[in-house]
């Protein structure tokens, strides 16, 4: 069974597991134990065949109601904190319970006075938002559960007098590491940036009248804003306009929006909570990897209705559960769910379209319109049967943008009559998430609506000194397409690429191409899209700041960027790190497996050996791999032993220029007499003679195509990865706000 791979299995026994239980099936029959009988036994085969799943949050925490304090919602919102101690008291408090539970929060801090206005106390000046940031982040590093800060959000308006010192907060304050931040950009503002306008910055503190206003140079501001978010990966950027203007109660005047979840793909108002759960969208297509590859959409229909019955019982099960009584009050006002997708890519794969190609944006258009729409009318069914969302009103409801577009066609316009007739069970519906561990956990597929960060890695087993050996692990897709077509699973990705060129990495995708497939998606999408755009090392502040102008003209809610060996890397504990080097501690890669390999001969002469053939070899990456000689006479035992520890060394990562140092430095009596003598051609040792076919194979361009199986990680397949801090594979993917290994099934969001 697909349950069956080691890394699925590594991350249920770690992660999802309750005492008593041994397997998956174990799982599964305590998740769908919850659901009414007409749904149990689909759920279980959903699960099973691994068509869809609910959030880790969800999976854990099923099962123990009244027995443990957790929560099965994944996101919280709290209040935009107003500007005394205390309702900061009271943000501090809700924190500390929701991060108890198992929650994460997003907040924000709009309403607190700057930095040095004044205040009644012994302070006399106020700290500013630094302040009540320092105090919440304290909170949630003694609150996480499992050894884990707490997973937080912090976000700022664009015209707050602090929007400054928030910027640059991160590289000031260690402290902070962990908290994720984002500015939220209004479109008066964005507008400002492209005209190159100023802008005003303005707040009045209530209590004492103290008016602030400053006037910036918004574009000036935008690039530095980018600066900073090339070098940290923070802070976020958010388009609050997009975000208020484009949802499913935008008509609801006290349904206020302030800031996201701390992943940012959902956004609510004060004391709401999501449910998250995913499909599979790899598992809808029909004759995978054919011309005659297709979208299976009645099952994905079905997947859609089963998932929004699947959450509206699982939010019925956990109202208990909630940490707070205006969480549990929200679910009776608003009852939001968060209805996503993983494996967006592997779909992409198996129906041989490239992804941001104009074939994948039809395809993302098709898809998400039916997901949007069937939720809208299951939505609207159970409406019908069970009753509304408490705060339901159509005067209001038929104002969002999501229910007027059901207008322009046929099938929408029975959605909209069924929702008028019924009403709505929910007021979100679909929230597309990374699903960094669940992606894996399902069986290796790309998370949410992100491209393959690589087709596969090279992966060690560490059993035992003479037992290890290197293998490949493919994303789900890219295995079943080798397997069809007996490929061996020694192909370099570069290989795979190029013999199916609709097989891409995200460092193969323009980020305008990936802007154009979230806006396209983000039309059928009522809450948000969790999405990042991977970048090369290197990367200039000023294509940053052009790829946030394009998706704040597309129409996106907000995006993430993320530069490849950033100080993020640091910030999350994981940055690249060189081996510590220890005496005695390095082991030669293996020549053990290696398929020969064209090298270039050289034919030398010194005092002993007239003709000393020396053939360099390289690897396929043009890496001088070893060296070995065929001396026509001399000490054939000492050259030999030369060779054999020359490519010792070579193996073992010396530098070729130290090792050619190294035999130059010795020179032959002999030699130099022949060479007094007027001899020519003669090298000056058997030392000098490997030194001198080493540089010239050294300073020879040319590489070999042929792979080398060897027994460690190859560098060039691990390219962007980082070393876990739990297993120490260099298997972690890091997207700005989240880390995730593909090894072990290690993450992080915070």
């Amino acid at each position: 069974m697909w349950y069956d791979n080691e890394i699925t299995q590594g991350i249920l026994k770690k992660k999802y597991l309750h005492d008593g239980e041994k397997s998956y099936a174990d799982l599964v029959n305590r998740v769908a134990s919850i659901y009414s009988d007409d749904i149990k036994d689909k759920v279980k085969e959903a699960m099973l065949n691994a068509d869809l799943s609910p959030a880790g949050r969800t999976l854990y925490g099923i099962g123990y109601k009244d027995k443990k304090r957790l929560t099965i919602s994944n996101c919280y919102i709290e209040q935009n904190v107003e500007d005394d101690l205390e309702s900061i008291s009271k943000l501090d408090y809700n924190v500390s319970r929701i991060g108890s539970m198992g929650g994460g929060v997003g907040f924000c801090v709009d309403n607190i006075r700057p930095k040095g206005a004044i205040i009644n106390n012994s302070a006399r000046i106020s700290d500013g938002v630094a302040f009540v940031m320092r105090k919440i982040n304290n909170t949630g590093q003694n609150v996480g559960q499992w050894s884990r800060n707490l997973a937080l959000m912090c976000g700022i308006n664009c015209s707050h007098p602090d929007i400054y010192e928030f910027l640059h907060i991160k590289e000031n304050d260690e402290k902070l590491a962990s908290m994720n931040i984002s500015i939220k950009f209004t479109d008066e503002f964005m507008q400002a940036v492209v005209d190159d306008k100023p802008y005003e910055l303005h707040f009045k503190v209530k209590s004492t009248g103290e008016e602030f206003h400053k006037t910036i140079m918004a574009r000036e501001f935008f690039k530095e804003f980018c600066e900073v978010n090339r070098d940290y990966g923070d802070p976020g950027c958010i388009f609050i306009d997009k975000v208020r203007k484009h949802n499913l109660v935008c008509g609801y005047n006290d349904y206020v929006i302030d800031i996201s979840n701390p992943c940012a793909e959902y956004f609510a108002n004060d004391g709401n909570s999501c449910l998250l759960q995913s499909i599979n969208l790899y598992n809808i297509v029909e004759d995978k990897f054919t011309d005659n590859a297709h979208i299976n959409y009645d099952k994905l229909k079905y997947l859609v209705r089963l998932s929004v019955d699947m959450m509206n019982q699982t939010q019925d099960y956990g109202y208990s559960m909630q940490p707070l009584d205006k969480n549990r009050k929200n679910i009776d006002d608003w009852r939001s769910i968060g209805l996503g997708v993983f494996a967006l890519a592997d779909m992409f794969i198996a129906m041989k379209v490239k992804y941001g190609s104009d074939e994948s944006i039809k395809l993302v258009s098709d898809i998400f319109d039916v997901i949007n729409m069937t939720a809208l009318d299951e939505s609207a069914e159970l409406a019908k049967k069970y009753g509304t969302y408490g705060k339901y009103d159509w005067n209001n409801q038929k104002k969002s943008p999501i229910i007027k577009a059901l207008l322009l066609s046929d099938e929408g316009k029975k959605v909209y009559n069924k929702i008028k007739e019924n009403g709505l069970r929910n007021s979100s519906l679909i929230s597309v998430a990374p699903t960094g561990t669940i992606s894996l956990f399902m069986g290796k597929f790309s998370g949410g609506v992100e491209p393959l960060f690589r087709v596969g890695y090279d992966r060690t087993t560490h059993s035992g000194e003479d037992k290890n050996f290197v293998f490949r692990v493919f994303a789900h897709s890219v295995d079943d397409l080798l397997k069809l077509n007996n490929l061996p699973n020694t192909l370099t990705n570069e290989e795979i690429k190029k013999k199916f060129p609709w097989v891409v990495e995200s460092q193969d995708i323009t980020p305008i191409d990936r802007i154009r497939v979230q806006s396209v998606m983000q039309d059928y999408v009522d809450n948000a899209i969790s999405s990042t755009i991977n970048l090369p090392e290197g990367t200039s502040a000023e294509k940053i700041f052009d790829i946030y102008v394009n998706a704040w003209k597309q129409g996106l809610k907000g995006i993430t960027v993320f530069v490849d060996n950033c100080k993020r890397g640091n910030i999350l504990g994981v940055n690249k790190k060189e081996p510590e080097f220890k005496y005695d501690s390095i082991t030669p890669i293996s020549r053990r497996g290696v398929k020969e390999i064209g090298g270039a001969t050289y034919r030398l002469r010194t005092a002993c050996v007239d003709k000393m053939y020396l053939t360099v070899n390289k690897t396929d990456d043009g890496d001088i791999f070893e060296v070995f000689a065929n001396p026509s006479a001399g000490c054939t035992s000492n050259i030999t032993t030369i060779t054999r520890l020359v490519s010792m060394a070579l193996r073992s990562g010396i530098k070729v220029e130290e090792i050619i140092k190294e035999l130059s430095a010795m020179k032959c009596p002999a030699c130099q007499a022949l060479i007094r003598k007027g001899e020519k051609d003669i090298e000056l040792s058997c030392g000098n003679a490997i030194a001198k076919a080493l540089k010239l194979a050294y300073n020879t361009k040319e590489t070999h195509s042929k792979v080398v199986e060897v027994d460690n990680v190859k560098e060039d397949d691990t390219s962007g990865l980082y070393e876990c801090p739990e297993c120490h594979h260099k298997t972690l993917k890091l997207e700005a706000k989240c880390a995730v290994c593909s090894y072990c099934g290690y993450s992080k969001c915070n």
